[in-house]
């Protein structure tokens, strides 16, 4: 955990809306909320999160393989 959590200041989450980011230089995934044209980063420490896919820029692909969630082809232009 990042400390203790008695050092931060709680908001809670629920109805907030932003975006699942992946750092390559970390290998990790943080949640970002812009305000504007300011943005807030959240660091992801609960294990299991509910999320929903509101835009509709990506698409699910399934196979025997494998199952991606990736731009939808529309974005990508193929």
């Amino acid at each position: 955990m990042f400390g203790d959590l008695i050092n931060y200041q709680e908001k809670p989450a629920k109805g907030k809306r932003g975006f699942l980011l992946y750092s390559p230089s970390r290998k990790e995934y943080f949640f970002r909320i812009y305000d504007g044209k300011n943005f807030t980063d959240y660091n992801l420490l609960a294990e299991e999160i509910e999320i929903e896919i509101v835009g509709d820029w990506v698409s699910l692909y399934e196979s025997e393989e494998n199952n991606i969630l990736e731009f939808s082809t529309k974005t990508l232009g193929t």
